[in-house]
């Protein structure tokens, strides 16, 4: 730090003057630091310190940047005891931060008088309390950090193995196509060789033959020589001809020749690859502000009960009322714009296509489109069993009935059951399907977990967290971000996509939720939309 010279009073001011000189009355430059005295020393004194004080380490200027900090009534800019408040900028000051920095200041204050009875005040007393509480909280911000790094290396080991399995697999298929492709080969050059060794052979019998004939012929002699000439003729005239024959036959037969002709997608397909798959950094939002929205309309008889929640893609939204039995279409504003009545109870409600929603309602399925913003009734099927959840994926349907999922045909046709969990009640409330179709999430209410499954029903994971207490909705956005309702906990938590851990707590009582039952992200606002217990509102709360 350069050294600051002006003049006050006559008296040069020094960015650090020497502590034992002050306190005779003299004002010289300090060039030196003792931590352990919590002294600035000049030249003169530090020699003097040096006979006293052998073992003490002494900075020079050359580490001036370890000259601050040490002492709690010593300015940490320029050395000197604080004097002063300024109040304009609520800063501590010495002498020199007085003169630099603050002579245009209107209110100052000296630390004397401003200090006068403070310890005796309430805000004094309670200041250990109010450090030990940040202590804490930094203590517990720095653990969570610490498993947050703990959990971000069990990631990065489990995503590794998943690319070392992945190339594994793909080593494996690769394999299976050599396999065949060889297997291929060898029959085909079975086939050949067999062909070649058998014109060989032929050609060879017919040799011999030949070679026998004129054996024959040549000893041929006695007075049958010229009938037996004549035979001997007539036959190697037929074997000529059945040689020539022969030798025509294989001559004109077309050339078989084995060629390989790669097949050049597989390439193609590989070289258009940048990698196996992509790592994504997921994201975990935040509650930025909320607000409440009434959804009653005119004729609803009971407080609404907002069981589902869907988003349309031109950004209406659409929800089930159960105790008032009414679906309500909503704007981009969630202003109440169309509602439709349907019988019983309604649970739950899930997108279908471009314009369509169904609704599980007690022992029915219900088929709805929007239509000019104006909710139309289709059609509807028939369970034998409670709806009380619903999800679509890839023109199937699923269906929750407290302790099992099903899964039907978009007729209402039963295909199978997906999963099944009598130890409790409520054991697959409400479920929701990841993007891609290879992940189901089941909320657990009876053993307050959220499970992940495979889309043949196996369990792949089991999450359950003191802020998940009774788990009702939950949802999954386009891009695969997972959220999750804690009815009795009053959170909104967002999980990680393979259902393992917690990645934040998004919203939660403090910040005006209650009793929350139904739950949609939607990515074009990034608004988290909640449907509570028993109130006629829904709370929208702002995300980043």
């Amino acid at each position: 730090m350069a050294t600051t010279s002006m003049y006050i009073a006559s008296d040069q001011v020094y960015d650090y003057s020497c502590s034992k000189c002050n306190e005779d009355g003299k004002n010289i430059e300090a060039q030196h630091f003792c931590p352990e005295c919590e002294h600035y020393l000049c030249e003169n004194c530090v020699k003097l310190h040096k006979g006293y004080h052998s073992k003490h380490t002494v900075f020079g200027r050359g580490d001036i940047q370890k000259w601050v900090g040490f002492s709690m009534d010593i300015c940490d800019q320029h050395g000197n005891n604080l004097e002063f408040h300024c109040d304009d900028h609520q800063e501590l000051c010495c002498h020199v931060c007085l003169a630099l920095w603050h002579r245009h200041c209107n209110n100052i204050s000296h630390l004397p008088d401003l200090a006068r009875g403070f310890l005796k005040t309430e805000e004094f007393k309670q200041l250990p309390v109010a450090l030990d509480n940040m202590r804490s909280r930094l203590d517990e911000l720095r653990n969570a950090r610490m498993k947050d790094q703990a959990s971000h290396e069990d990631s990065y080991k489990n995503i590794l193995a998943e690319i070392k399995a992945l190339r594994k697999e793909i080593n494996f298929i690769f394999d299976q196509l050599e396999k065949k492709t060889v297997e291929e080969l060898d029959s085909m050059m079975k086939h050949l060789e067999k062909s070649v060794k058998d014109d060989i052979e032929t050609c060879a019998q017919m040799h011999h033959q030949l070679k026998n004939m004129v054996k024959k012929l040549q000893q041929m002699s006695g007075k049958h020589k010229e009938t037996s000439s004549y035979i001997v003729y007539q036959k190697c005239q037929n074997k000529l001809i059945k040689a020539d024959s022969m030798i025509q036959e294989i001559t004109e037969r077309p050339k078989q020749r084995v060629l390989f002709y790669p097949n050049t997608k597989i390439e193609t397909f590989l070289k258009g690859l940048d990698n196996l798959g992509n790592s994504d950094k997921v994201q975990g939002y935040k509650c930025h502000s909320s607000k409440y929205v009434s959804v009653k309309v005119q004729g609803d008889e009971s407080n609404c009960y907002i069981e589902g929640i869907c988003e349309m893609p031109n950004g209406d939204f659409v929800i089930a009322d159960r105790t008032n039995k009414r679906v309500k279409l909503l704007n981009s504003q969630y202003q109440v714009i169309d509602h439709c009545e349907l019988p019983g109870y309604l649970q739950h409600l899930c997108h279908i296509a471009v314009n369509e929603v169904a609704v599980a309602a007690r022992y029915e399925v219900h088929f709805l489109k929007v239509t000019n913003r104006r909710l139309q009734k289709v059609r509807k099927f028939t369970t034998e069993h409670e709806c009380i959840s619903i999800a679509h994926h890839e023109g199937q349907m699923y269906v929750g009935s407290t302790t099992v999922l099903y899964q039907y045909t978009m007729d209402g046709e039963l295909v199978k059951k997906i999963y099944e969990d009598k130890s409790g009640n409520l054991t697959a409330d409400k479920c929701a399907f990841s993007p891609d179709g290879e992940r189901i999430y089941v909320t657990n209410r009876c053993k307050h977990t959220l499970l992940t499954l495979d889309k043949s029903g196996q369990v792949l994971s089991t999450f359950k967290d003191p802020e998940l207490k009774c788990p009702r909705g939950v949802c999954v956005s386009p891009s695969g971000h997972v959220f999750v309702c804690g009815r009795e906990a009053n959170t909104v938590l967002q999980v990680d996509r393979e259902g393992t851990q917690k990645l934040t707590t998004v919203a939660k009582k403090a910040d005006g939720l209650e009793w929350p039952r139904s739950v949609c992200f939607s990515e074009q606002t990034s608004s988290l939309v909640v449907g509570k217990y028993g109130e006629n509102n829904i709370i929208v709360f702002k995300l980043y």
